[in-house]
């Protein structure tokens, strides 16, 4: 039989671990606490345009709370390819793809400003639709318009989007009077 003397020194490694595990959970609450939930549905937006806008390097753990794991965004652009006549392109992406671009993209800047926005609303899921400017700087010029549209759920805590669909205006085909401020 072997006999195990208690050792009270701790070892180096373990103690590593230990402080490795503690900041880790140190930093996911920070994290967690800095991204507001959306307890009020008109709250949304407000939180939507504060986690994506900014420079590409920055955290998206906000966004990424701010979608259910399930999500889908997707956006509509016209095909520019030749002989295509700008037909529409489908982009599909999950939460994790959709801030992956901006993660491959750390020097791009992406500020966006609500022009417009309506909420309908029943019961745990709602459809918020806004129109939207996007600019290079916070006060650079425009140099794209478009409409987004979410479809909300609210799981009893908050609301979080389970889809996003977007489409940005193209010359000639303006946003409809009804989307405009």
């Amino acid at each position: 039989m072997r006999i195990l003397k208690n050792n009270p020194t701790p070892q180096p490694k373990a103690c590593l671990w230990l402080v490795i595990l503690i900041l880790a959970a140190f930093h996911h609450a920070q994290a967690q606490s800095s991204c507001p939930t959306v307890h009020d549905l008109p709250d949304f937006l407000p939180a939507w345009t504060n986690a994506v806008i900014g420079p590409g390097n920055r955290s998206h753990q906000c966004t990424l709370a701010l979608l259910t794991p399930d999500a889908r965004i997707t956006g509509v652009e016209p095909d520019k390819t030749p002989g295509k006549d700008g037909h529409p392109n489908r982009i599909v992406e999950t939460p994790e793809q959709f801030v992956a671009w901006y993660q491959n993209h750390p020097t791009q800047t992406f500020w966006e400003r609500s022009t417009h926005s309506t909420i309908a609303v029943y019961e745990n899921v709602a459809r918020v639709t806004r129109t939207y400017e996007v600019r290079s700087t916070p006060t650079g010029p425009v140099t794209s318009t478009g409409i987004e549209d979410f479809q909300l759920i609210f799981d009893g805590k908050e609301w979080r989007a389970f889809s996003l669909l977007w489409q940005d205006a193209t010359p000639g085909k303006p946003l409809p009077p009804g989307y405009l401020p």
